[in-house]
């Protein structure tokens, strides 16, 4: 589908069903300057976020606001709402913590959508990158389908 020929490719799913963005056009800065990484956003239908590829739960902030999973040394940060930090957890349940292994479409966190909404905050959820210089080569992306591979990575 993206065209790679390479062996170490690395396929990343949407982490939660949604309309898909491209993360330029989230309305937050750090994020859409590609600050963290490059990746795609989504403005979330649903309230669990799983797993978008097989790998080990690299993080899981205290706040329950992000996780990250890191796949063939790729890190891929999901970080649920805008300014969502400032809820300091509430409305945020963690399924997974660091180091556990999880496969593609394990749930990692529930959140309540009308608590979020209500604290005026953005569902945006976006899906990052954080390690690009060191471990990526290439990056393709199809935002057009949710239903298959988001990202296709060609990992160095």
């Amino acid at each position: 589908m993206f065209g790679f020929f390479n062996k170490k490719k690395l396929e990343t799913y949407a982490p939660i069903a949604g309309k898909i963005i491209d993360i330029t056009e989230v309305p937050d800065q750090v994020f859409s300057s590609k600050m963290m990484g490059d990746g795609f956003a989504i403005e979330p239908e649903a309230d669990v976020v799983v797993a978008p590829c097989d790998g080990t739960v690299a993080l899981v902030a205290a706040t329950k606001h992000a996780v990250a999973i890191e796949s063939q040394g790729v890190q891929i940060l999901i970080h649920i709402g805008l300014d969502t930090v400032e809820l300091q957890g509430q409305g945020f349940t963690a399924h997974v913590q660091e180091n556990d292994t999880v496969k593609k479409g394990d749930p990692l966190i529930t959140f309540d959508r009308g608590y979020i909404v209500a604290q005026e905050k953005p569902l945006t959820t976006i899906v990052v990158i954080t390690n690009m210089d060191e471990k990526v080569k290439k990056i393709e992306k199809n935002l057009a389908d949710c239903k298959g591979p988001i990202l296709a990575i060609e990992v160095k």
